[in-house]
């Protein structure tokens, strides 16, 4: 056949609707078998297949479709391929000649222009009467036409309606309406810096769609004073994409996981189902899944409390590598689990030993758990799971070398002798109220005061800056308490069905709101003058006193519960780089940021004053207070680490002991000498405090 001729053939076959469907349908499903083409293309009755075989054989027989006998289904050629572009070309051109306007749309289609559309988005989206969304509409579709082209984006659209709103003074519909996302260069931006950091394409997903959701929550879900004072830095609102979705930080009793069956529900569908816990596997596969399907739905921390009783109950005699096997490969799994979850930490309480079980077998556990533990931060840059040690009347030698073999391998581990504690430093109940925990319990935290801003603004006035403080700290607890019944709408829609399933995490009865405070040494040293006799501890106290008391009378009058801490949250660099700015640097002393919590070196640990100062401070804080204790990044193989850990024990409530380090940008392994990797060699070193 000669190609006029071909060509000729080729066009008469694809003027059947039904076989350019056919060719579609294949181009965009990929291979299918007969059926499955068949019922797809519409052709569902019995008297239909002939006419379908029929338009089935003109396709083959031009070659635009072809079967692979091999798997019987259907392919498109590359030669039909090229038919559909030149037919979806065809048609654009068409449209533009035809001299109307047409609207490549959101649902990546070319429709003809219609203003009709733009008073239904008006009056559903926005909210707004019919009426003036009907003039809103005509004065839009009358500047469209105006323009010299012959088609348009829904996003130029939707700009352009924007635009007139905003003309006219109704910007709370504007707010409504506007279309949440990043620019193009932003995006290509984020990209290129993606890949000359240490991060991945997942860090470029979740940072795109943390911005989506963090316009969303300032436009729909923050009132406009607490938004207001997130954005001129009195306060920070961390992980706004998760603002009005999900709480901050979870805790769970593995032991609870005896009591109640976990239904994980038809929404985690690709998750194990998991039955009663009868051995020690078993009790291993169950909490690796819990702490898998949690971390998703949390945005800061998942703490799982009582590791050691939880795995004893069903303990059989293994051998101490058999053991330290097991918990490696079960610390391995659980971040591979976790990596990809919204939680930036899931944390192990080692309880207490129970005196009513096997103590020696929970001591072996311990301290197999420990061992296990130095193996994965040693090979681990950056670790996700975490430890919190709670040795009690059991401080031995054996936890001693464990937690220090840690230390000394570029972990991070936390100590705590009084209450109980997160990771992060939240605490969990206050002094004296042992025993009395809830097995479960959510909290939203993720609200910083900025405490330098108000001293800069008091003018060494102490009882103003108390003051402020006071009104800053009722708006903050309102932020919070309105947050509050977001979450509680999201879990009632569904979309947190593994908290779901803990009944006092999904009552959120017991969701306690904690502030937080950054910058308290900076703040007190703007405030204290030479004049004034109060010292810098007494003002310290003051501070948190207040602080304190206002959130919880404030708190309790709306019914909730309110904490003050001092841990750290994302911000503390943002809030001192706006106050830089305003204030200018000589009066913002910042090292990379406010302080947060409170670091103390290692050398100064033996100080009875300091740690009897830095005991009374956390014991003030009702929501609890991080205490890094650091080593130098230099001599490792001088540095006692286990002094400072036995030394530690009953002093401060709570501390987590690490050493400086940084992380090759080649190999990506923990580098303690300065100036090149002892692996790769390599000298592109990255300190790993700005990776945490």
């Amino acid at each position: 056949m000669s190609s006029p001729r071909r060509v000729r053939t080729i066009y008469s076959v694809i003027a059947s609707p039904n076989r350019l469907d056919i060719l579609r349908i294949l181009n965009t499903k990929g291979p299918l078998s007969y059926s499955e083409l068949k019922t797809l293309a519409g052709f569902k009755s019995k008297k239909e297949s002939g006419k379908f075989a029929y338009h089935l054989r003109k396709l083959v027989k031009q070659t635009l479709i072809a079967l692979n006998r091999a798997e019987r289904k259907y392919v498109v050629t590359s030669l039909g391929r090229l038919v559909l572009n030149l037919t979806k070309q065809i048609e654009e051109q068409s449209m533009l000649e035809s001299g109307k306007l047409y609207v490549r749309s959101s649902r990546q289609a070319m429709e003809e222009f219609n203003a009709d559309k733009i008073l239904q988005s008006l009056v559903k989206e926005a909210g707004m009467p019919v009426e003036l969304a009907q003039k809103i509409a005509s004065e839009t579709e009358s500047r469209v036409y105006k323009f010299q082209t012959t088609y348009l984006t829904a996003p130029l659209i939707r700009e352009i309606v924007n635009s007139i709103l905003v003309e006219h003074g109704y910007e709370e519909y504007r707010h409504k309406l506007t279309r949440l996302g990043l620019p193009v260069a932003d995006v290509a931006e984020l990209i290129s810096r993606t890949g000359d950091s240490l991060d991945s394409i997942d860090s470029v997903f979740h940072s795109t769609s943390e911005k989506v959701f963090s316009e969303f929550s300032m436009l729909t879900k923050i009132p406009r004073d607490v938004s207001d004072a997130h954005l001129s830095g009195d306060i920070h609102m961390s992980n706004l994409g998760a603002w009005s979705l999900m709480p901050d930080s979870v805790y769970l009793d593995l032991n609870l996981l005896y009591s109640n069956l976990y239904n994980l529900g038809s929404k985690i569908s690709n998750i194990p189902r998991l039955g009663q816990i009868k051995n020690f596997d078993s009790a291993f596969e169950t909490l690796e899944i819990i702490a898998s399907v949690i971390s998703r739905e949390v945005s800061n921390e998942v703490c799982l409390d009582n590791l050691i009783s939880y795995l004893s109950k069903l303990y059989t005699p293994r051998s101490k590598e058999e053991q330290v096997r097991i918990f490696s490969r079960m610390f391995s799994s659980l971040a591979a689990a976790t990596m990809q979850s919204r939680s930036r930490s899931v944390t192990f309480r080692l309880g207490e030993p129970l005196k009513d079980e096997d103590v020696s077998s929970q001591l072996e556990l311990r301290d197999s758990l420990l061992e296990a533990y130095s193996k994965y931060v040693e090979i681990v840059p950056i670790p996700i799971v975490h430890l919190v040690v709670s040795p009690g009347r059991y401080l031995d030698r054996k936890v001693v070398e464990g937690m220090s073999s840690v230390i000394s391998n570029g972990g991070d581990i936390a100590l705590e002798s009084d209450g109980r504690f997160l990771f992060s430093g939240l605490r969990l109940e206050n002094p004296g109220s042992k025993g009395n925990s809830p097995e479960a319990i959510a909290f939203l935290q993720n609200l910083t005061v900025n405490l330098p801003r108000l001293a800069y603004e008091s003018n060494k006035d102490e009882t103003y800056f108390r003051a402020k403080l006071s009104l800053l700290m009722q708006t903050a607890i309102n932020a919070l308490v309105n947050r509050k019944d977001h979450v509680r709408d999201s879990m009632k829609r569904g979309l947190l069905p593994a908290l779901s399933q803990i009944p006092t995490v999904s009552s959120l009865e017991e969701m306690p709101v904690v502030i937080n405070l950054v910058g308290l040494n900076e703040a007190i040293s703007n405030l204290i003058s030479e004049r004034q006799t109060i010292s810098k501890r007494e003002l310290a106290f003051k501070i948190l006193e207040t602080a304190s008391k206002v959130v919880e009378e404030k708190a309790s009058k709306l019914g909730d519960r309110g904490l003050v801490s001092m841990i750290h949250q994302d911000g503390s660099e943002r809030l001192s780089e706006i106050d830089a700015e305003k204030y200018g640097r000589a009066q913002e002393s910042r090292r990379g940021g406010y302080q947060e919590g409170i670091f103390i070196q290692s050398v100064d640990s033996d100080s009875t004053d300091v740690m009897n100062e830095v005991s009374e401070l956390v014991r003030a804080t009702s929501g609890g207070c991080l205490v890094r204790i650091g080593f130098p990044k230099e001599g490792g193989d001088n540095l006692n680490f286990g002094n400072v850990v036995s030394g530690l024990s009953g002093k401060l409530p709570f501390a987590r002991i690490s050493r400086s380090s940084e992380i090759c940008k080649k190999c990506g392994m923990k580098v303690f000498s300065s100036g090149r990797c002892s692996y790769c060699k390599s000298t592109v070193l990255v300190p790993q405090t700005i990776l945490i």
